[in-house]
């Protein structure tokens, strides 16, 4: 079922550049938005099917830190779409009631007549949020009043502080990725270097075969590191590794 919000203004209503570039294009993060005149008032109605306010879905529940580290990046990533835009990010509601919720994303209202700045508004946030902190959850507490002690100052950088309550999670995310890439490129070099089918013939030769006799000079020093390692019987070669300076 289709669902609207409406924002009213009263001021008579004005079309600019940021009504036809939202009308124009779908800004991921942004309401779907129409604006439109009545009786000396501006109007503003929003799409708002399929989702649910932050203030009535966070009205009788806490919230978690991974829940509010989802909010931050959502709004980081509506900031600068926004910006990518050229529009104004001052026009970005920062009011639970005007914030919508669905499938593991936010998404916001935009407002041109917002006086507001967005600093202001998300200063303002932060105290909601300490307000529905689940403060049975450790990292929730850190982030919210990392987030409200940093906003009360007079200048600070939006991007600097989302990206330094979630860079704990995305550094986790890098050391995954990280031990991936190393466990893929071991198998790589054990495929490469330890190939059974070569430890197969390299061991014939050992055991007695002419063409090993005729190049002595060659595999004397493979001879004497197989002879070093091996046990009373020859078992499988899995597991067998062959430093540099062994040979």
């Amino acid at each position: 079922m289709e669902r609207k919000i409406t924002i009213e203004e009263s001021v008579p209503y004005t079309e600019d550049y940021q009504n036809k570039m939202l009308e124009e294009n779908q800004v991921e993060g942004l309401l779907e938005m129409h604006g439109r005149g009545m009786d000396d008032k501006s109007c503003y109605d929003y799409d708002v099917s399929g989702k649910v306010s932050m203030k009535a879905l966070y009205e009788k529940h806490t919230m978690s830190g991974e829940e509010i580290k989802i909010l931050l990046k959502s709004i980081l990533r509506v900031v600068k779409e926004v910006e990518r835009y050229l529009l104004n990010v001052n026009c970005i509601l920062m009011d639970p009631e005007y914030i919508f919720y669905t499938e593991e994303k936010y998404y916001f209202c935009y407002y041109p007549p917002k006086e507001k700045s967005l600093w202001e508004g998300f200063h303002h946030l932060s105290e909601y949020l300490v307000k529905c902190a689940d403060y049975q959850d450790k990292e929730c507490v850190q982030i919210v009043f990392l987030l409200h002690k940093e906003t009360m100052k007079e200048n600070y950088s939006l991007e600097q502080i989302i990206k330094e309550c979630v860079k704990e999670e995305e550094e986790n995310v890098l050391a995954e990725d990280k031990n991936t890439d190393l466990g893929m490129e071991e198998e790589k070099e054990g495929s490469t270097y330890f190939d059974r089918t070569e430890h197969d013939w390299i061991a014939s030769q050992e055991m007695g075969s002419t063409i090993l006799r005729e190049t002595e000079n060659l595999w004397t020093p493979m001879k004497r590191f197989l002879h070093r390692r091996r046990k009373p019987k020859w078992g499988d070669w899995d597991g067998l590794y062959i430093e540099e300076e062994d040979l």
